[in-house]
């Protein structure tokens, strides 16, 4: 880190331009083809084409996607269906908060309309990328690498949801709901590759976790892994630290 802040700066543009080159890769396949699905069962529940696009614009999180097709579907309210969503969408709020700090917005003199354009985008892709992108660029880049980044993989989930929408009648729907699992592959892969060994432990204590807790807990077992296997990783890590400095 601190050799990329004694780097020469990267201007806007060339970092824009590393971030297009990084989403135009596997984060826009993943997404494009884990929308590839979406817009099937979307137009297999019976919504129409702008409003299956529109999902995918401004919901920007496929658990709040799905949750949006499902009740829509059932015939559920409006209220039901915001707060569903919200809900389910509520798990990015930590990605967020943790995720602006390092596009340094202050410095770039971003104003509200733009933080809530980017808070918008700040999806779990986004988010994981955006540790790869402190690595790669200055911390005064991470921000241009960034809407780079995210407006490629935009486009690509974008143009996924449309083709996806109208490949059903070319492909049985079995094959096209694989495609869901494309991007939560990529995450997999993405953490595992982290630099971070903290970050693979959480990943591994939640995966274990999840079957373990599924019994008692039945759905909530994602949330309890998540949490315990987050925490867990945290406090192994923090109690590793401390064994070092004492040495």
């Amino acid at each position: 880190m601190r050799a990329l802040e004694e780097t020469p700066p990267v201007t806007w543009s060339a970092a824009r331009r590393i971030g297009v080159a990084d989403g135009l890769g596997v984060p826009a396949m993943a997404l494009f083809t884990t929308m590839v699905g979406f817009g099937a069962i979307s137009r297999e529940s019976g919504l129409d084409v702008f409003v299956t696009l529109a999902a995918t614009l401004l919901i920007w999180g496929m658990p709040g996607q799905i949750a949006f097709v499902d009740l829509y579907a059932a015939g559920a309210g409006g209220l039901v269906i915001f707060t569903a969503v919200a809900l389910a969408n509520l798990r990015m709020l930590p990605m967020t908060v943790s995720g602006l700090p390092m596009m340094r917005l202050n410095d770039h003199a971003v104003g509200l309309p733009g933080r809530m354009g980017i808070a918008h985008l700040l999806a779990v892709t986004g988010w994981a990328q955006l540790t790869a992108a402190q690595n790669k660029v200055p911390p005064m880049a991470v921000l241009p690498y960034y809407i780079g980044f995210v407006a490629v993989i935009y486009a690509a989930a974008s143009a996924g949801t449309v083709f996806g929408y109208y490949l059903s009648d070319l492909l049985p729907q079995p094959g096209i709901r694989v495609a869901v699992y494309a991007t939560p592959l990529y995450l997999l892969l993405l953490v595992a590759g982290a630099r971070q060994w903290g970050n693979r432990l959480a990943v591994f204590l939640g995966a274990f976790l999840g079957p373990v807790t599924y019994p008692l807990l039945g759905d909530w077992c994602i949330l309890a892994a998540g949490l315990g296997g987050g925490t867990m990783a945290v406090l192994i890590a923090r109690r590793r630290a401390g064994s070092g400095d004492a040495e």
